[in-house]
């Protein structure tokens, strides 16, 4: 608890702070809602402040910074005219809408014409294009490289940084200078955050000298070893936090307070900059269950990237199975005591705070793999508390799921969306990465959730092991087979991530490791390369470029029947018989490429669809552009073309013009269209 003694009472005791760069931008990453609920429970002044999304606010509230970003992106190549003019033609979008995206984004009114959905795609595309080939976006070969980059860029004035780094130093300036932080707190969850939060860690460090620092969250838990060797981290962070944040935190509050020594803080490892020789503190004590709900008071929970208000919780720490040979987060829960779950009364707990709370409507269960039995029994206690909620969760085809009772009773208490890991249907390989899944069990798994009427979105992993071009093809397959009720939020190769199996053990897994300081990811696949560990191979299996290969065939193979509700779903009957549209009004996010920018333009009209990231070229001889934009169909064939595009949701039909006898004919194209 606070002593007394305690210096300056104006000051905040913690700034907690989660970084950029990461697509968490859905709800609240947890960390700092858990962190805060417990301090604020021992009395302390915490405040919590999400700067991944405070990147995208600041851009909704300053739009010109998109303008500014997009002139320095700008090569004046002719080469390159078309990513020019694109680029260009999104800031307009984004400006030209700007009204609906605030209404919607910040505060979860009408988005107007374009819709919820698009407004969110919208709003992610201009971040996206304003952190393009800036420092927050940067990927890296090793930690040196990272380390050396991160001292260059803290030297860096603000003003000559690029746009969305110096508005990270403006919206960090602000939060130091409003509140006078005796520490502050960085949660590194991804990879991606990793260059960002040691950045924010440097200014820190010049802007208020004698603010502490720590950094904590799934990247050290990882990665503290090799962290606390950087030269970089040694000169400005004073503890890395490697376990559970909230008893480390806690307690050295108390140690500053002067009521316990720092040697009694459990969980820290204190660098050098803290004034102690480098070494780790004793273990923690506190347990998930001596934890209470989240508190999200100070973050703008209203205001992420969803079509709804979304939160979550967790259920747990670690995972109750945790022996899945690839996940490094599943294999700390393997030593005796490092499970930690929590009761179904504690958990109804934070269901209802948080409603209650927030009026939110819809809660993720953010565990990596949750009990679903508990989470069953402890949703069912919601419910008889009058709390109406539906949620989402994520677990493993597990055999409680072939039950078509138990699935009609999650569905019942509310659960409305499961993910799962999908790492093929072979046997042999899920037996030997020891997922404890029955591969002859998924289709009654699929076959008893469709019927409950809960969504199951896959995350795909290829280059599991040594798969086979058999084992492979049986897997798409069942993709296939079943692409009409799933839906596929991610494919990603296999990463060996320190901490996991494979890398404690590469050969027993058959795999040949590079444990050098080289970095591997998935580039090609997840937003900044997504997992990162060692760089691995399959001697007798599929090569790198082989199992991307085979992701990629799934990727254009399976047409997912959940797919995300800002990509309209073509109807069968549309399929068959294809609307026939003599006029379209291309909606006002829908652009024609310039003549400048488009390799043939004399025989084609192309469009770009900038929210939905689509072309659409019109040959000429059967759909004519007019001055004003419309699109009127000079053939039966240019009728069917604007059908497709009214279809597809990039336009809506108009009343036809009158005909131009010139085009009474109809003659045979000269040239394919895409759509």
């Amino acid at each position: 608890m606070p002593s007394s003694q305690s210096a300056d009472r104006t000051r905040t005791d913690v700034l907690l702070i989660f970084p950029p760069q990461t697509e968490a931008r859905f709800f609240p990453y947890l960390s700092l809602p858990y962190l805060t609920g417990h301090l604020r429970r021992r009395g302390r002044r915490v405040h919590q402040a999400d700067l991944n999304i405070a990147v995208l606010h600041e851009l909704l509230r300053r739009p010109a910074l998109l303008d500014d970003a997009v002139r320095a992106q700008d090569t004046g190549d002719d080469g390159k005219a078309v990513s020019d003019w694109y680029r260009r033609a999104v800031a307009d979008v984004f400006a030209a809408h700007i009204g609906e995206l605030r209404a919607h984004v910040l505060h979860k009114e009408s988005a107007g014409e374009l819709g919820p959905d698009r407004a969110v795609r919208l709003a992610g595309l201009a971040l996206e294009l304003l952190v393009r080939d800036t420092f927050l976006v940067r990927t890296w070969e090793d930690l040196g490289e990272l380390d050396d980059a991160v001292r260059r860029a803290a030297d860096r004035p603000p003003t000559a940084s690029d746009v969305p780094v110096a508005s990270l130093h403006r919206l960090l300036t602000g939060l130091l200078g409003r509140h006078r932080p005796r520490v502050v707190g960085l949660s590194v969850a991804f990879f991606s955050q990793l260059a960002p939060a040691l950045l924010i860690a440097a200014w820190v460090r010049r802007l208020s000298p004698d603010t502490r620092i720590c950094l904590g969250g799934q990247q050290v838990m990882l990665r503290h070893d090799s962290l606390a060797r950087l030269p970089g981290v040694r000169e400005t962070v004073d503890a890395l936090c490697p376990t559970a944040g909230e008893e480390p935190l806690e307690r050295w509050l108390d140690a500053l307070d002067g009521t316990v020594p720092l040697t009694a803080v459990p969980g820290m490892t204190w660098l050098p900059r803290s004034g102690t020789e480098p070494r780790t503190g004793p273990p923690v004590t506190l347990r998930f269950r001596d934890l209470g709900p989240p508190d999200f008071t100070g973050l703008p929970f209203r205001s992420y990237l969803n079509d709804a208000l979304e939160l979550a919780i967790v259920s747990c720490v670690g995972c109750y199975w945790g022996r899945c040979a690839f996940c490094s987060y599943g294999n700390r829960s393997l030593p005796q005591g490092s499970y930690q779950q929590g009761t179904a009364p504690q958990i109804a707990d934070a269901v209802e705070a948080v409603v209650r709370a927030t009026g939110t409507r819809y809660v993720s269960v953010a565990d990596e793999n949750t009990n679903l039995r508990l989470i069953r029994r402890a949703m069912q206690t919601v419910r008889e508390r009058g709390v109406r909620v539906r949620f989402g969760v994520r677990s493993r085809l597990e055999s409680a799921l072939t039950d078509p009772e138990f699935c009609h009773e999650l569905a019942a208490v509310g659960c409305a969306m499961i993910s799962v890991g999908y790492e093929g249907t072979s046997q042999r390989l899920l037996d030997r990465v020891d997922r404890g899944v029955r591969a002859a069990d998924y289709q009654r798994i699929l076959d008893n959730l469709d019927a409950a009427g809960i969504t199951v979105r896959f995350t795909v992993m290829g280059q599991v092991l040594d798969e086979t071009p058999d084992e492979f093809e049986a897997s798409l397959r069942f993709l296939v087979d079943n692409e009409r009720r799933i839906g596929i939020d991610a494919l990603e190769l296999m990463v060996a991530e320190p901490g996991s199996r494979l890398v404690d053990s590469p050969a027993d897994y058959g795999l040949a490791l590079d444990t050098s300081d080289r970095l591997a990811g998935n580039p090609e696949l997840s937003y900044l390369a997504g997992r990162v560990g060692h760089p691995l191979s399959v001697p007798g299996g599929p090569t790198r470029t082989e199992a991307l290969d085979r992701l990629v065939r799934i990727f254009d193979t399976v047409k997912p029947g959940r797919t995300n509700a800002s990509a309209p779903t073509r109807s069968t009957a549309n399929d068959r018989h294809p609307l026939a549209v003599a006029a379209l009004r291309p909606h006002t996010w829908v652009r024609t490429v310039p003549a400048y920018a488009d390799a043939r333009p004399a025989d084609r009209v192309t469009l770009a669809d900038l929210v939905r990231e689509r072309f659409y070229a019109l040959p000429r001889t059967d759909v004519e552009q007019r001055p004003d934009g419309l699109l009127t169909a000079r053939t039966d064939r240019g009728r069917r073309l604007l059908g497709r595009l009214a279809d597809a949701a990039a336009g809506v039909p108009d009343p036809a013009p009158p005909a131009d006898p010139a085009y009474a004919a109809d003659p045979a194209p000269s040239a394919r269209s895409s759509s």
